[in-house]
């Protein structure tokens, strides 16, 4: 274990960088800083890239002009470590049980895109020369839905960001020990739906059998939105959707995915909530999905209130395919409310957050590259696979630039990203950074456009 390379991945844990919460701005800006000081001391160029709610950082290492251009995206922004009580170590305190770090954000994001940084290291450390031009786009926004991409891209896409194809890794393997390229993102619509009956709580009984109750209507309304075969139900929402290519149902045929596999890595009870007749691989990685993340309204302390409540609310978040446009469902689904819910109750609609599916151009021959350095590494060939989630630079950066993005992820299925007791396995991570050893050290192969 290099105690140099895994250093600033633990500096870098200890940073509470919550950018959905207001408390932790100056933890944010913290973060900014100890990324700017490790870029500056490995002989980048670095600027802060200004932002609507956290800035970004931007690093470049210029070699030769001569030669290609690679933009590694990362973020160092992480979720709320909630519920706190469920950790077995402090979830801001990096710990090594097991080989495997316990930390927020050690597997998303920090982990992945410091095994990126640290490759450089060790190649500037053995003293090899670089085959690429590098350059890195680390955000703080990825969390609340990467609201700044739009305005960073329009802004940079011809000077900053102006390179021959992304590098992401955001993502994981498709099991321990067997290395994965992914091919596709979902996308993502994030809404809330607020209904209000009347404008105080109102006494159950005393105007119960009269008074319009909203968390009942909320809950018919959930049911006129997703039917229980797993169906959506908002007029035109399947028009767009593109299925999986010949060559994807292959690869998701190959991985001989079985329902007690997915049962033990998501801890679930059994599994449910999508369409039968798809295959798993595809129901996860390329159907479009709707879920209740949350819903809230009435009492719901310790003891009993009996009342009808005035309000009740819920977020609904969709995950989209290629094809299908965040802006035009979001449409749809507003519309599809809107004629449920009756006139004379108060309705509000938010769009919290959106994001472009994408599929990536596997037959682009920076693919063979990191082929050959994964097998090199891992002592097996990667397996391709999709990704249920979804990152809103990728798709945006990729169609502005008009390059394609290379997706290959080092987390692992049960990584507990977004849980309690997130972690990042040490053998994941050094592998990862020998494979970017590998990577860089053979990207002259590549035509410089």
């Amino acid at each position: 274990m290099d105690k140099k390379l895994l250093e600033p991945f633990l500096e870098i844990l200890k940073i509470p960088s919550i950018s959905t919460l207001a408390k932790h701005k100056s933890d944010m800006q913290k973060a900014r800083k100890y990324l700017l000081y490790l870029f500056d001391s490995l002989g980048f160029k670095t600027e802060t890239l200004k932002c609507k709610s956290h800035d970004a950082i931007f690093a470049s290492l210029e070699v030769d002009s001569k030669l290609p251009t690679i933009l590694i995206y990362g973020h160092y922004d992480v979720q709320p470590a909630d519920p706190l009580d469920e950790w077995g170590t402090p979830p801001f305190e990096p710990t090594i049980i097991d080989n495997k770090v316990y930390a927020r954000g050690a597997t998303d994001n920090k982990g992945q895109f410091m095994a990126h940084i640290m490759a450089l290291k060790k190649l500037m450390f053995q003293k090899i020369d670089l085959t690429a031009n590098i350059k890195f786009i680390i955000e703080g926004e990825e969390e609340i839905g990467s609201i700044s991409v739009t305005d960073l891209t329009k802004k940079y896409s011809k000077d900053l960001f102006k390179c021959d194809f992304l590098v992401v890794s955001d993502t994981e393997m498709y099991k321990e020990g067997l290395p994965s390229i992914d091919t596709s993102l979902r996308g993502l619509l994030y809404t809330e739906i607020t209904l209000q009956t009347a404008k105080q709580d109102l006494h159950s009984g005393q105007f119960g059998g009269i008074a319009e109750n909203p968390i009942n209507m909320l809950a018919y309304l959930i049911t006129k939105i997703k039917d229980r075969n797993g169906k959506i139900l908002i007029p035109g929402f399947y028009d767009n959707v593109c299925s999986p290519s010949e060559t994807e149902l292959k690869n998701y045929e190959k991985l001989k995915t079985k329902e007690k596999d997915l049962i033990n890595e998501g801890q679930m009870y059994c599994l449910g909530g999508g369409e039968k007749e798809y295959s798993l691989n595809e129901r996860r990685w390329s159907r479009p999905t709707c879920d209740v993340n949350g819903i809230f309204g009435g009492y719901t302390q310790e003891g009993s209130k009996t009342i009808i409540p005035s309000k009740a609310s819920a977020k609904i978040s969709f995950r989209l395919v290629p094809n299908q446009d965040p802006k035009d469902i979001y449409q749809k689904f507003v519309k599809h409310v809107k004629n449920i819910v009756p006139k004379n109750i108060k309705l509000k609609v938010k769009e919290h957050a959106s994001a472009l599916p994408y599929k990536a151009p596997i037959n682009h021959p920076v693919y063979e590259i990191i082929k050959k350095s994964l097998k090199k590494v891992w002592g097996k060939e990667p397996v391709y696979t999709g990704v249920g989630g979804s990152i809103g630079f990728v798709p945006v950066l990729a169609q502005t630039l008009n390059v394609p993005c290379l997706m290959v992820g080092f987390g692992l299925p049960d990584d507990n990203l977004h849980a309690p007791n997130e972690r990042f396995n040490l053998t994941n991570y050094f592998n990862a950074i020998d494979t970017m050893v590998e990577f860089y050290k053979n990207l002259s192969q590549l035509k410089h456009n």
